[in-house]
C-alpha cells in the first residue's frame, strides 16, 4: 500500500539498485534528467515524491511498483518482523 509506505525503505532500494549498475549519481543524474543533490536527496530518503521515484525507476530501467516491493520486504526484514512508524509519500 503506497499511502502508508516508509520513506527510509524506497531511498536505499534505489541506492542499491543504482550501485547494481555500476552507476554514479552523476550518470543516474544524466538519465533521468534530474539534479544529483535531488538524487541524492531520494536516496537518503528526504524528498521522495512519487513522480521523481519513477523517474529515477524509469532510467535504472525497472518499474517503480518493484522497487516499492523490494523496498517494502526489506523493512519487513530488518526489523525482524516489526515495521517502523510509517510516513506518507509526498
Amino acid at each position: 500500500r503506497a499511502a502508508g509506505f516508509s520513506f527510509e525503505a524506497l531511498g536505499p532500494s534505489l541506492k542499491r539498485r543504482r550501485l547494481a549498475q555500476d552507476l554514479t549519481l552523476e550518470q543516474l543524474s544524466d538519465r533521468s534528467g534530474y539534479a544529483v543533490s535531488s538524487i541524492f536527496e531520494l536516496e537518503s530518503g528526504m524528498k521522495v515524491t512519487f513522480p521523481k521515484a519513477a523517474a529515477i525507476c524509469s532510467a535504472l530501467g525497472v518499474r517503480l511498483s518493484t522497487v516499492l516491493v523490494e523496498a517494502e520486504r526489506a523493512v519487513g526484514t530488518s526489523s525482524g518482523g516489526h515495521r517502523p512508524a510509517r510516513r506518507t509519500l509526498r
